[in-house]
C-alpha cells in the first residue's frame, strides 16, 4: 500500500513542527540526520516518541527499536507510514 504524497507531506510538516515544539530543534530540512548533527539525543528521542504518539493518537511498534527510523523527519514519516499512521 502506498501513502498518497499529500498525506506524507502533511505528516512531514506535523513532524517538523513536533520536533521544534517538543525538543526545541528547528529542522533544517526533512532529510537532515538529527542524530549525526547532534540535535537528537536519547532523552530528546524519548520525548519525541511520546509526542508522536500523543499527536498522532497511536502506539509506535518499538519491539525491535531501530534508531535509523528516527534519524530524520523523512525517516520518521516513512516509519509512521509503515505503521499505518496517516496523520
Amino acid at each position: 500500500m502506498t501513502v498518497p504524497e499529500a498525506t506524507t507531506e502533511a505528516v512531514t510538516a506535523q513532524l517538523t513542527d513536533l520536533v521544534r515544539d517538543q525538543i526545541g530543534v528547528d529542522v533544517p530540512s526533512p532529510d537532515t540526520d538529527l542524530v549525526a548533527a547532534g540535535l537528537l539525543d536519547s532523552l530528546a528521542l524519548v520525548t519525541l516518541i511520546v509526542g508522536i504518539e500523543d499527536t498522532f493518537g497511536c502506539r509506535l511498534p518499538l519491539d525491535d527499536f531501530d534508531i535509523e527510523r528516527f534519524r530524520s523527519v523523512d525517516a520518521m514519516a516513512a516509519f509512521l507510514a509503515e505503521a499505518g499512521v496517516t496523520g
